[in-house]
């Protein structure tokens, strides 16, 4: 299926494509075209992916760690697939499936790579976007290495967060198990943090009015 006017709107303000004029774009988009899926299915596995980063143009998907724990839920404008790109590994970190119906475009290695050499903008883009991957992954083993529960809660929130809002996509329980904490010491934690003023609880929103600002899209 060919790209329409609003997914080419949606893309211009991806980050690798922010700085391109739309004439720009739509050329070097031309090629590319939108795959749909139903709710349910399995777009990226361990066993079975492409090398190469998709982004969401419409619907939702979720991310998970094996088949049942939520870690994060994509919608339109993000994307996918870094771990994919540019790495002889012969898996893939987490399972990608279609939490709505969906539709998204897959920008390959080989393409990408292209998209480099005439925009050279663009890899130093990728870089960031990278940079900025890795900075979330050391903030998620400082979680990890935490001295108490609470310490392990507020870390992994500020790996999570985005402008300032941590969303528990899979629910309480789920981030419990994520933890490797009991839902008891989570309840305190969360209770403890909250009494201190470091977070405030809204539902599955938790926001973090002195956390820094947000780390990667």
């Amino acid at each position: 299926m060919s790209l329409s006017p609003a997914h080419l709107r949606l893309l211009s303000r991806f980050f690798l494509f922010q700085d391109l004029p739309p004439e720009e774009l739509a050329a070097l988009t031309a090629g590319l075209s939108a795959e749909r899926y139903d709710p349910g299915q399995v777009i990226y596995s361990r066993q079975e992916f492409r090398r190469a980063m998709g982004v969401v143009l419409e619907g939702n998907l979720s991310v998970l760690k094996g088949k049942e724990l939520l870690l994060n839920t994509l919608g339109p404008g993000q994307c996918f697939g870094a771990a994919a790109i540019f790495c002889p590994a012969e898996d893939y970190v987490t399972t990608v499936a279609a939490k709505t119906s969906a539709a998204l475009v897959f920008l390959s290695d080989q393409w990408l790579t292209g998209l480099f050499a005439r925009h050279p903008p663009a890899a130093v883009a990728y870089i960031a976007f990278l940079s900025q991957r890795i900075r979330f992954l050391n903030r998620k083993i400082d979680s990890f290495t935490a001295p108490n529960a609470q310490e392990t809660l507020y870390r992994h929130l500020l790996a999570i967060q985005r402008d300032g809002t941590a969303e528990i996509a899979g629910g309480y329980s789920q981030l419990a198990r994520a933890l490797n904490i009991g839902r008891a010491s989570l309840y305190r934690a969360l209770e403890a943090l909250e009494a201190e003023g470091r977070i405030r609880r809204e539902g599955k929103r938790i926001l973090l009015p002195e956390g820094p600002g947000a780390d990667f899209c």
